[in-house]
């Protein structure tokens, strides 16, 4: 175990798009990018802006850029006008270095849930942090990464982050998260038999696409 630090932290934000989810930033060649799940989108719509929940209220951002996997992959990168972070909190953005069993970590906004910490992030609100286990890293196209924790509603779009064993002062964003799976299970009526309808319950397995995927569509992206 390991406490989530402040290059984490500052790096994670309470998104609303067509959705409200989570959303973090990565640094690539010295460039800031948003990088969320594809889903809180309207993807068809011509005006993606967005907006972060700032100093206890919603501030509208407008993109200059922005892409979406065009694969199965549940990601979105956006490069805004502006800098959020600070410059000097550097995290690695790879799957590199994770194994399986290990503890991971989740951040996000669950059911629209977040912790006001006035300044100390920079006028944002804390994330939620909740720990899970690594269970099962795909090695084909999509790669998926299950986590074994109890995600809900409102994670989508926030980091999967882990510190490799090889490297303790290394803190890795793995994948993004997309939600969890769900398993049906059958109604039961109230004679004790199956009324022939199903609910969608929570499996504990949460699903993750490798942070690859946006480092793709980082490169692709007009510069």
């Amino acid at each position: 175990m390991f406490p989530i630090q402040a290059n984490i932290l500052y790096r994670v934000f309470f998104i609303k798009a067509a959705k409200y989810g989570t959303a973090f930033i990565i640094d690539v060649e010295g460039t800031e990018y948003l990088v969320t799940a594809k889903h809180l989108f309207d993807q068809a719509a011509d005006n993606h802006e967005i907006q972060l929940f700032q100093n206890n209220r919603w501030v509208p951002y407008k993109p200059n850029a922005i892409a979406f996997c065009r694969s199965e992959a549940d990601i979105a990168v956006l490069r805004l006008h502006q800098r959020l972070t600070p410059p000097d909190l550097p995290v690695t953005p790879t799957v590199a270095g994770l194994t399986l069993g290990q503890d991971v970590y989740i951040l996000g906004f669950p059911h629209k849930m977040h912790e006001d910490v006035g300044q100390q992030l920079g006028g944002n609100p804390c994330p939620l942090i909740k720990r899970g286990t690594a269970s099962s890293l795909g090695v084909g196209d999509p790669q998926v990464l299950f986590v074994d924790t109890l995600s809900n509603e409102g994670f989508s779009g926030g980091p999967v982050v882990f510190l490799p064993p090889s490297s303790p002062q290394g803190v890795r964003i793995a994948a993004v998260i997309s939600g969890f799976k769900t398993h049906p299970k059958p109604v039961i009526g109230s004679d004790g038999e199956p009324t022939g309808a199903y609910v969608e319950m929570n499996t504990g397995l949460l699903r993750a696409y490798g942070i690859a995927y946006a480092l793709d569509l980082i490169s692709r992206m007009p510069r």
